[in-house]
């Protein structure tokens, strides 16, 4: 089995494995992780060294116009097995959305674990690093490395000899090129996507929560003549300020639409700003790279009469500066609710601000706003 040079990356064991790091959480799975997968996203054939057990099918076209996807007939272990791919919308703007989670799966028969490693963080940027070993596995795989503080993990051992590579929000937060990260896991890799999540934001809830149920109910999000399934989260029969979240369709049929009320989930009571998120697994379907290219006309075509909307190009750098501000605000009402006369106290006893100040302040930064993509940036 590959072991992890440390000394290679200029690491030392008291930087590997440190608490912080060897409790950190684990990232979602996605259905067909855990070396369960035996079609290859790419080309839906097994390599060569496997028995024979995906036979290609015929493309089964689909004629309604409310269709999100293509699918195709295949012959997998003699079972015939319906695939499906998203597609896109064609006019779709292509940055109206952002990736906001990426799960993937690749052989690692003819990998060099250092080189791969090196691969990685050379293609990811500086916020990828150090790399530090978490000493346990992680969803079946053996052994798990961390990639920098944003919980990114790449597992390796067992499992068929694949290996997993999961990038959370944060972590796609940071990606320095979506382009440079394309060409490494489809090319190089030949990896195939488990599970992306694409997110547009409407800043003034304009396409709220109200009008995704409304639209529900008119059968806007019917697909090819089916109705997807659908629930709710939060206080929907009194709206509170605390957030609510209307969900279409089954994570676990591996297509699921979240909207919900996003500045009220950071904090803010009735704040407008509502996400759309749309939750993909290759559970009989085959996610295409261009999801990572061209996020928006994805989200825009998931499901195309009600979110065929999705048009206005999208800012990263805008959304993580909401989410700061919100986030700031509320942590900022936390501590006055929560210590803001025990400071009064402290101001006289102590006599200044500056020695209250001394006596309370920690280094760092609030989980919460530590968004390194933001050091550079100046105001909100």
């Amino acid at each position: 089995m590959n072991e992890f040079n440390t000394s290679k990356f200029g690491l030392n064991e008291t930087t590997i494995g440190s608490e912080i790091w060897t409790d950190a959480p684990a990232p979602s799975k996605s259905s067909n992780e855990g070396g369960i997968a035996s079609i290859q996203a790419s080309t839906m054939q097994q390599t060569s060294e496997d028995p024979r057990l995906v036979i290609r099918g015929e493309s089964l076209n689909n004629t309604n116009n409310d269709s999100s996807e293509s699918f195709e007939l295949f012959s997998i272990n003699g079972k015939p097995t319906l695939i499906s791919t998203p597609l896109p919308k064609a006019d779709g703007e292509p940055y109206a959305a952002i990736t906001d989670f990426l799960n993937c799966t690749f052989s690692f028969k003819e990998f060099d674990l250092d080189s791969v490693i090196f691969d990685l963080v050379n293609c990811l940027g500086s916020s990828f690093s150090p790399v530090k070993n978490r000493f346990k596995g992680l969803h079946g795989w053996e052994q798990s490395i961390q990639l920098g503080e944003s919980k990114t993990f790449f597992a390796y051992g067992g499992q068929n000899n694949t290996a997993f590579i999961s990038i959370p929000a944060e972590g796609c937060h940071m990606v320095s090129s979506w382009n440079n990260l394309t060409i490494l896991l489809q090319d190089n890799f030949k990896a195939k996507i488990t599970r992306w999540d694409g997110a547009i934001d409407d800043y003034y809830g304009i396409y709220n929560v109200d009008l995704a149920v409304k639209l529900y109910e008119e059968g806007m999000f019917n697909a090819g003549g089916k109705t997807p399934s659908c629930n709710q989260i939060g206080n929907w029969l009194k709206p509170d300020g605390s957030g609510r979240t209307f969900y279409v369709g089954k994570r676990k049929n591996g297509k699921m639409l979240r909207i919900y009320e996003k500045g009220m989930q950071l904090g803010a009571k009735f704040h407008p700003w509502v996400r759309w998120e749309l939750e993909l697994h290759n559970r009989d379907r085959i996610i295409p790279f261009d999801v990572l290219m061209e996020p928006g006309k994805y989200v825009a075509g998931s499901y195309p009469n009600a979110t065929g909307w999705i048009q206005e190009k999208m800012e990263r750098i805008k959304t993580l500066q909401n989410t700061t501000k919100i986030s700031y605000d509320f942590l900022t009402t936390c501590a006055s609710q929560g210590y803001g006369k025990h400071i009064n106290v402290m101001l006289e006893i102590e006599g200044s601000a500056e020695k209250v100040i001394e006596k309370l302040i920690r280094q760092g930064i609030p989980k919460r706003l530590n968004i390194p993509i933001l050091a550079n940036n100046e105001g909100w």
